[in-house]
């Protein structure tokens, strides 16, 4: 998979979608306890109407992407890219390195998971959030901008599984006034990410073919999302 050079950068002010990007409204929220309110004080520092429908095709295929959204590239930090990923049902998790030795150091060891891949939304709040706010241990020398980078990554592939669905039909819709409050929070989070409205390049039925076709378009859709997160590319 193609990667770019990590560069904790705030991206040029021109290119800003808003009065504050992602990177700068969760900087600091590893002073926080409560995720949920740390969640929406982020959303509102961006401009985000909380109280905004979201359209049920949005939702459903934001929901489609969380699903492919895999702890990969969250464990292979700092060059170790051929770290393995295995999870139990169970929750439990263990990280190898190419030798086949139990990685234990603190940004890349693997972690108890509380919510599974089919629920896309507990998933994100249970465990990809958390991670993302405190980091892995107590230890982790790592800070927010590093970790959503590579989160940034492993939600890549699952936007690609959703380029490359077969039959969009089979996605399960979600309603928006079906959700909870916390629910809709990561929503407009994706929603944000993936869908923005000042993208030049979108997500959106009349692209899929290029999407698909054209590796050049595709990262250039990708790298808008890297922008509005703060990363120069």
């Amino acid at each position: 998979m193609k990667k770019i050079l990590f560069l904790i950068l705030l991206v040029n002010s021109s290119v800003l979608y808003a009065e504050k990007n992602i990177l700068q409204v969760f900087e600091n929220s590893y002073q926080e306890d409560n995720l949920i309110e740390c969640l929406k004080n982020g959303l509102k520092g961006l401009g985000i109407d909380i109280s905004k429908e979201i359209s049920d095709e949005k939702l459903s295929i934001i929901n489609y992407i969380l699903k492919h959204t895999y702890e990969n590239n969250i464990h292979q930090m700092r060059g170790e890219t051929e770290n393995k990923v295995y999870l139990s049902e169970d929750g439990r998790e263990a990280v190898y390195d190419k030798n086949g030795n139990l990685v234990t150091n603190d940004y890349n060891r693997g972690s108890f998971n509380y919510a599974s891949y089919d629920e896309p939304i507990d998933k994100f709040l249970l465990d990809f959030f958390p991670w993302m706010i405190w980091g892995n241990t107590q230890n982790d020398p790592t800070k927010f901008a590093e970790r959503f980078y590579y989160y940034c990554y492993d939600l890549n592939v699952g936007i690609q599984w959703y380029i490359f669905l077969e039959d969009a039909n089979n996605l399960e819709k979600i309603i928006f006034y079906d959700l909870d409050e916390n629910e809709k929070l990561v929503y407009h989070l994706f929603n944000y990410l993936i869908f923005n409205e000042n993208y030049k390049i979108k997500l959106n039925s009349s692209n899929i073919s290029k999407l698909q076709t054209d590796a050049n378009f595709y990262w250039n859709y990708f790298y808008q999302i890297m922008g509005l997160v703060g990363y120069e590319i």
